[in-house]
């Protein structure tokens, strides 16, 4: 007599499960990008690598950042070799331009659809459609959110400006209590008087620490010439 009511239940909690409304992943990653802490302090390393039809460099760096907008990034190898003494170059800028929160998707700026589960090096995702409602130099198509934290694992963009239109990704993960960038990749092509060339150029950031302090002089030190600072 008890079992057909208990599985009549049991099916009926199930529908309700089957029925609910699914989590807003979208609320949920605002939420955790903007509760983020941003360290006071960061050093960090970076080989930029960059290519054209008729050449390639690779340059390795060191930085130093503060909350506040000091930085000073040390070139100390090109192309395997090393730089002694390493090229300073000492700037103030108060955003980082690959901090995850540069390349917030809001619904003000996209349309988000939802695009199942995907990959991304190995790991699942919640992956997503973004279309800017506006034309831009810069605008993201992708976006694919760590399971647990909903932050931002991978974005995929399209870029146009200087002569070149093309598309890249940018990957992050967690850095200590941080969410920090750890690659950067785009191509693009532009038409030339012998015809379209290709230019790509890619950044891989590593040895993430974060100091209780960087001492004032690392911030003194004679600036020399050095190549655009990422």
């Amino acid at each position: 007599m008890h079992k057909p009511l208990l599985l009549c239940l049991l099916v009926i909690a199930l529908a309700g499960l089957v029925g609910a409304a699914p989590v807003d992943r979208l609320a949920a990653y605002r939420a955790a990008l903007g509760s983020l802490p941003r360290p006071a302090y960061v050093e960090y390393d970076y080989i930029e690598t960059r290519s054209g039809p008729d050449h390639v460099i690779t340059e390795q760096h060191r930085v130093y950042r503060t909350q506040t907008g000091q930085e000073r990034n040390d070139t100390v190898m090109i192309n395997g070799t090393p730089v002694v003494p390493a090229i300073s170059r000492i700037l103030r800028r108060d955003s980082w331009p690959y901090d995850v929160a540069q390349f917030a998707v809001s619904s003000d700026d996209y349309d988000i659809s939802p695009a199942g589960m995907a990959l991304v090096s190995g790991r699942k995702s919640y992956s997503f459609h973004a279309t800017r409602h506006q034309d831009s130099g810069f605008r993201i198509t992708g976006l694919y959110l760590d399971l647990r934290r909903l932050l931002p694992v991978r974005e995929t963009f399209d870029v146009t400006g200087a002569g070149c239109a093309g598309s890249g990704l940018i990957d992050f993960a967690a850095a200590s209590r941080y969410w920090l960038p750890t690659a950067v990749q785009v191509n693009c092509t532009a038409v030339t008087a012998a015809g379209p060339s290709i230019f790509k150029e890619s950044i891989r950031f590593a040895n993430y620490g974060f100091p209780n302090a960087i001492p004032a002089d690392i911030f003194t030190a004679a600036e020399g010439t050095a190549t655009p600072t990422p």
